[in-house]
């Protein structure tokens, strides 16, 4: 008899997107109070999810596996961009550089489940067909930003880009779908690591709607700009499971650094994908 895990889903109680999923899973998928609280609400539970408020921002929630004592943290997250596109996102989280602007610690990466990951981005594209939503665009980011010092694995779905599609309700009720979707996480592929390609990044998308790969941490052609091999294999390291497989966007990393990453890949026993 399999146990089964506990699930916190987190959701900063001033992030207008957060609020706007969280009351759609309640809703859909009734949620009951506990008779708790968190950030001055009610905590919610239906079977072994969790669904609370945060105090701070969910970039800065580095100890909430410990508060909550919990298997898995989902966070019910907005989404921002300079250019306001109508955008349903997932990604994990984590600093792949010397900076950490926004949360978490420079040079570390939270822990990844890329079937997680592949469970929202399915669940996302699914929705976006049965709720109309012609208008978003359905994708995986790069990993970045914080959190980065759960010890629990952690994925953030969210709704983007600008206010106005934080406050749209159907895009809220897709994310809740997403999420419900990856805190049971019934999907399978070979765990993998991305590498190249924009933040958005297109083909880790359509790896993740196959059935052969789950991809979890993506590193982007930008940190080539000052590739760390260290972090590459800190990338390996912070994915739940075996992860041996790493997933490149050939087109998306230039012909030089190209060659270095498939050397050292190749040199820690890496197999390696080309898309």
């Amino acid at each position: 008899m399999s146990l089964r895990m506990s699930v916190l889903i987190a959701a900063y109680a001033a992030d207008l997107a957060a609020v706007n999923i969280a009351d759609k899973l309640i809703t859909k998928y009734s949620f009951t109070e506990t008779g708790e609280t968190s950030a001055g609400k009610p905590i919610y539970r239906k079977d072994e999810l969790l669904l609370a408020y945060l105090e701070i921002d969910d970039i800065f929630a580095d100890n909430i596996d410990h508060r909550f004592h919990v298997d898995k943290v989902v966070f019910a997250s907005r989404h921002r961009s300079d250019s306001g596109e109508p955008t349903l996102t997932t990604h994990v989280s984590g600093n792949l550089t010397s900076e950490a602007r926004f949360g978490g610690r420079p040079n570390r990466l939270a822990l990844a489940d890329p079937c997680m990951v592949k469970a929202a981005l399915q669940r996302l594209r699914r929705a976006k067909n049965e709720l109309g939503l012609e208008q978003y665009r359905v994708s995986v980011e790069a990993t970045h930003h914080g959190p980065t010092e759960l010890q629990v694995p952690s994925v953030f779905v969210e709704i983007g880009s600008s206010e106005k599609q934080w406050q749209d309700t159907l895009a809220a009720e897709a994310v809740a779908d997403a999420i419900h979707a990856c805190a049971k996480a019934s999907v399978s592929g070979e765990l993998s690591v991305g590498f190249g390609g924009g933040h958005y990044s297109m083909k880790h998308t359509e790896v993740n709607m196959g059935g052969e790969f789950a991809v979890g941490h993506i590193l982007p052609k930008y940190f080539f700009d000052t590739f760390d091999p260290s972090m590459v294999r800190l990338a390996f390291e912070r994915t739940v499971g075996r992860c041996t497989t790493a997933v490149i966007d050939w087109k998306g990393v230039r012909g030089p650094v190209r060659k270095e990453l498939v050397d050292f890949l190749e040199s820690q026993g890496k197999r390696v994908v080309r898309v």
